[in-house]
C-alpha cells in the first residue's frame, strides 16, 4: 500500500531558499541611493513597488535580508507627502512622483514587518494615513481617492492596514464594502462590484476577510475555500481571465493631465492555496493539496523564479512572492518542521514524521496497516478455511495410522467441501446498499 500524496518539507524549504536566493542575486543598487529590485529583475534600475514587495517576500519566507536597512531608506526616500504633510503615499516609476494606492499598500506591507517598522521612523505612520485618506465614499478603493473601487485594491488595502497594526473605522468600513460586493449566486468575488467571480479575487477578498475576526462566519468561510478548492488545478498557475488585470490610471503630471495604463500579473493558484492554507477551516491533508504544492516545486525555474506568462523569458518579483507565499502558507499549516515530512494515507489522515530520521517508519505502517485491513475483509473466509484444514487434516491422519477405512475418510471430507461451497457463494453475494443514492 502506498500514501496517497506526500509533502516533503525539505522541498518545500529548498524551494523557499532557492527563491529567496534569486532575489539576493538580483539585488540592485543605483547610483542615486535607489536599492532593492525591480519588476523585470535583470532590471539594473531598482523600483518602489518592486522593492517593498522583494522585502516583503523575505518575511514569507520567514527571514530576514541582511540589506533590507537600503531598500527601507530607499523607499522612505521615495515618499510623497500631501500638501499639509499629514500623510505619504508611494508613486510608481511612470507616475512621474504621483502617488498611488497600488505602490503604497505594498509599502505598507512591507515596511509592517519586524525589524522593517524601526527603521522606517514614521514614514510608515504617514502611509498608513495615506491609504485612510484615499479610501472612496463607498468605503473600496481604487488607485487613489475618485478612482473605482476595485476589490483586489481594496483587499490590498485591508491586508496593509491589518498588518500594519493600524485598523480602525477604514477597516471596518472596508469589510462592509468587500462583503457586500461579493458575488450573489456563489462566494466568490470578481474583479469589481457585480463581475464574475474570478479564483484571484476571490482569494485576496478571502484572505483579507479571514484576518478580521468575525468578518465571516466560519461557514461562509468554508464554502469560499471549498469554492476555491475546486477551481485549483495542480501545475496551473494562472487562470485565463486574470493573467493580467489591465486598466487605466488618470494622474497629473506637473500639472497637465496624463494616464498610466497598469497591468498587474496575477498567479490564481498559488493565490488560492495561500488563501485555503492561512483560513485554517478547511482541512489542509487532502491529496489535491498535496498536489498542487508539488507543482509548484516541479514548475521552479532553475534560477528560483516562476514563468511569467507574458514575459517567459524575463524573472519578475511577481513571479516569486505568490510563490513564496504558498509554499510557506503550506509548511505552516502541514508540517510540524521544515524539515518534516506528510505521508498521506487518505483525505484527513497523514503520517508526519523528521526526515532526518529513517524513512522506512511509513513503509512499515502502510505495510502494517494493509495488512489489518486484509484481515478484516477477509476474516470469514479465514475462519472457514481454519475449520477445512482441521477437518480435514484429522480425517487423513486417522487414515494414514489405519484408524479410519476409504469410506470412513470420504464421508468425513463432507464437511470441508460444504465449508468451500459457502465460502464461494458468501464471497460472491450481490452487495447491498442500505438507504441513501446508488
Amino acid at each position: 500500500m502506498r500514501s496517497a500524496a506526500e509533502l516533503s518539507g525539505t522541498a518545500v524549504t529548498a524551494s523557499i531558499d532557492l527563491a529567496i536566493g534569486c532575489l539576493r542575486q538580483n539585488f540592485r543598487t543605483a547610483p542615486d541611493a535607489a536599492a532593492g529590485w525591480y519588476h523585470y529583475l535583470d532590471d539594473p534600475n531598482p523600483g518602489i513597488t518592486a522593492s517593498a514587495v522583494g522585502l516583503f517576500t523575505f518575511g514569507l519566507a520567514g527571514g530576514r535580508f541582511e540589506r533590507s536597512s537600503e531598500v527601507v531608506g530607499y523607499l522612505t526616500a521615495q515618499q510623497r507627502l500631501s500638501p499639509d504633510g499629514s500623510a505619504g503615499g508611494w508613486p510608481v516609476r511612470t507616475t512621474n512622483g504621483f502617488p498611488i494606492g497600488e505602490a503604497t499598500a505594498w509599502v505598507v506591507r512591507a515596511l509592517s514587518q519586524p525589524g522593517a517598522a524601526l527603521l522606517a521612523g514614521d514614514s510608515l505612520r504617514l502611509g498608513v494615513a495615506w491609504l485612510r485618506a484615499n479610501q472612496n465614499v463607498d468605503f473600496g478603493w481604487g488607485s487613489y481617492r475618485g478612482q473605482p473601487s476595485r476589490v483586489f485594491h481594496t483587499a490590498l488595502n485591508m491586508l496593509a492596514l491589518h498588518e500594519s497594526g493600524a485598523g480602525g473605522e477604514a477597516l471596518a468600513n472596508a469589510q462592509r464594502w468587500l462583503i457586500d460586493v461579493q458575488n450573489a449566486q456563489t462566494p466568490g468575488w470578481g474583479p469589481l462590484p457585480g463581475a464574475q467571480p474570478t479564483v484571484v479575487h476571490t482569494s485576496m477578498a478571502l484572505m483579507a476577510l479571514a484576518r478580521i475576526p468575525g468578518a465571516l462566519s466560519t461557514n461562509t468561510m468554508r464554502q469560499t475555500a471549498e469554492w476555491l478548492l475546486d477551481r485549483i488545478e495542480p501545475g496551473v498557475h494562472v487562470e485565463r481571465s486574470t493573467t493580467v488585470e489591465e486598466y487605466d490610471v488618470p494622474f497629473t503630471d506637473g500639472g497637465a493631465p496624463a494616464v498610466f495604463q497598469n497591468s498587474l500579473p496575477h498567479f490564481a493558484g498559488p493565490l488560492a492555496l495561500s488563501a485555503i492554507f492561512s483560513t485554517g477551516v478547511v482541512d489542509p491533508l487532502q491529496p489535491k493539496l498535496f498536489q498542487a504544492v508539488a507543482g509548484i516545486i516541479d514548475s521552479q525555474l532553475e534560477g528560483g523564479h516562476w514563468e511569467l506568462p507574458r514575459s517567459p523569458m524575463r524573472p519578475s518579483v511577481w513571479a516569486l512572492w505568490p510563490f513564496v507565499s504558498a509554499l510557506s502558507s503550506a509548511r505552516a499549516a502541514v508540517l510540524s518542521t521544515p524539515r518534516s515530512k506528510a505521508s498521506l494515507l487518505y483525505p484527513g489522515c497523514a503520517i508526519v514524521q523528521s526526515e532526518d530520521q529513517a524513512q522506512d517508519l511509513t513503509r512499515r505502517l502502510l505495510i502494517q496497516n494493509a495488512f489489518f485491513d486484509w484481515l478484516r475483509s477477509k476474516w470469514l473466509t479465514l475462519v472457514l478455511w481454519a475449520i477445512a484444514l482441521i477437518t480435514t487434516g484429522i480425517p487423513i491422519a486417522l487414515l494414514v495410522t489405519g484408524r479410519f477405512s476409504v469410506n470412513d475418510f470420504l464421508t468425513a471430507l463432507i464437511l470441508p467441501a460444504l465449508l468451500m461451497v459457502l465460502q464461494f457463494v458468501w464471497e460472491r453475494r450481490p452487495s447491498t446498499r442500505t438507504g441513501g443514492s446508488p
